[in-house]
């Protein structure tokens, strides 16, 4: 099932991970290197409080959703803790 998975999120349109882990890291490294620029890194304290709120309507939950992660779409980040390395990764929340 692991192997399904990893090709699934490998060959699709856009991947979003839920979680940070080995294969989340893994399946980023690898669209990264095969030219696949769009993956969402999810802002985890920033939408919180959304989930919290039942009252929100599916179009506000839309909109939210867009507007916290309009700069998170792909784009790698500089590694702070190795910067002596000059190496880049593709960031994993």
């Amino acid at each position: 099932m692991a192997a399904i998975h990893y090709i699934v999120c490998k060959e699709s349109d856009v991947f979003m991970a839920s979680h940070g882990g080995n294969m989340c890291c893994a399946i980023q490294g690898h669209r990264a290197y095969e030219g696949h620029t769009k993956l969402i890194t999810p802002n985890k304290r920033q939408m919180l409080p959304y989930f919290l709120n039942k009252t929100m309507t599916e179009t506000e939950s839309e909109k939210m959703m867009k507007k916290l992660h309009r700069q998170s779409l792909g784009q790698p980040g500089k590694r702070v803790s190795k910067s002596w390395k000059r190496c880049y990764k593709v960031s994993c929340s």
